[in-house]
């Protein structure tokens, strides 16, 4: 294979793809990317055999072929450089690279040594703008498991329902809905669930821009097409748990915040709640709620917040981390808390943004 192309063209394909390169892979060649020309252009491929990237860049290619390299000192290599066209020559296992300045070798891996990553050829498509996808898996991601010891709640849910993709998580203690509307009309297909892993990776990829992300589904691989790049990912065999039982139906008190407010206060509490599982308690009254967490080895603290309230006075506490992250992912300046009961799920939203949701079990109160 003989391939001349831009080095910064070259550079930006393996920022792409590299992160999903193992660097201590059992298998010696999924450490390597896999170049290879199509159609005019080079393809650069990588997998971890859970997922793949797949990107294309302009290059001319002189002689057709494909080769394996390993992805660390390759992207190290053209990184260090400053020339501006890099031409590519691989025989056997070896691959010269010659540029302006600098030339090196680089052992690789035969090309057939290189897993087949699979293409998902369906008619089961649906249309999602990029960046709506990318900070919808964000917004909801903290919430899976982060062991595997329920495979399902280890994964990213994606239900599509008429002119909507629901993107859920849970790990059973707290629960993230996003509501995205599809762009295009859909095809059935049943629900989805991606490791949370491999989803955050599909996010970091995709790009800041007004352009559409087309989702396929095949029988046991999920494929995102986003331009030039094509994501795939096994998906995780289970049914989701019936997610909807534990969204709160009517509640017993609403307030409303300010974001930042709410945040000073839940990271004062926390300081002495981290020796007693992060609990702190929220005391709400009618305009004000106070929220408070008590140590017996490091102290007490309370805060006061001034707040617009619906309902009846209630004490409830709750995990001040999984708090913390909810208010994270959120927006808006200004934040709605709603209890269910003391004992019940309650719930965290954006004032002006119906289409996310943040459900956290409360915590005995002591």
């Amino acid at each position: 294979m003989k391939v001349t192309c831009k080095r910064e063209n070259l550079v930006k394909g393996l920022n792409i793809v590299s992160r999903m390169v193992k660097q201590r892979a059992t298998l010696p060649v999924l450490g390597n990317i896999l170049l290879s020309s199509d159609n005019g252009r080079l393809k650069l491929s990588v997998t971890d055999l859970e997922a793949s990237i797949v990107t294309w860049i302009g290059a001319k290619i002189d002689e057709e072929g494909a080769i394996t390299v390993p992805a660390r000192t390759f992207f190290d290599y053209l990184s260090a450089s400053s020339d501006e066209v890099v031409s590519l020559n691989a025989k056997n296992s070896d691959v010269a690279l010659k540029s302006a300045r600098s030339q090196a070798t680089i052992k690789g891996i035969l090309a057939e040594e290189f897993p087949i990553i699979p293409h998902v050829n369906s008619k089961n498509t649906i249309t999602i703008p990029a960046v709506e996808l990318k900070n919808a898996i964000f917004a909801v991601s903290s919430c899976a498991a982060p062991d595997e010891t329920r495979p399902v709640l280890a994964g990213i849910l994606f239900r599509a329902l008429n002119e909507h993709l629901f993107i859920v998580a849970t790990d059973s203690y707290r629960l993230s809905e996003k509501k995205l509307t599809i762009t295009k009309p859909q095809s059935q297909f049943a629900d989805i669930i991606i490791p949370q892993r491999t989803a955050i990776e599909l996010a970091r990829i995709l790009p800041d821009e007004e352009v559409d992300v087309v989702l396929s589904v095949g029988e046991n691989q999920a494929q995102f097409v986003c331009d030039d790049i094509v994501f795939l990912s096994r998906q995780i065999e289970g049914n989701f748990p019936d997610y909807q039982q534990i969204i709160p139906k009517e509640m017993v008190y609403e307030f409303e915040v300010d974001k930042s407010a709410a945040i000073e206060a839940i990271k004062v509490a926390n300081v002495f709640a981290r020796d007693i599982g992060g609990n702190i308690k929220f005391t709400a009254q009618k305009d004000s709620v106070e929220i408070t967490s008590v140590s017996a080895q490091t102290g007490d603290t309370k805060t006061t917040l001034e707040v617009s309230s619906s309902g009846k006075p209630i004490t409830v506490a709750f995990n001040a981390r999984y708090i913390m992250d909810a208010l994270s992912v959120i927006g808006a300046s200004r934040v709605r808390f709603s209890f269910s009961g003391e004992l019940n799920p309650g719930q965290i939203t954006a004032l002006d943004d119906s289409t996310y949701k943040y459900i956290i079990m409360p915590l005995r109160s002591e």
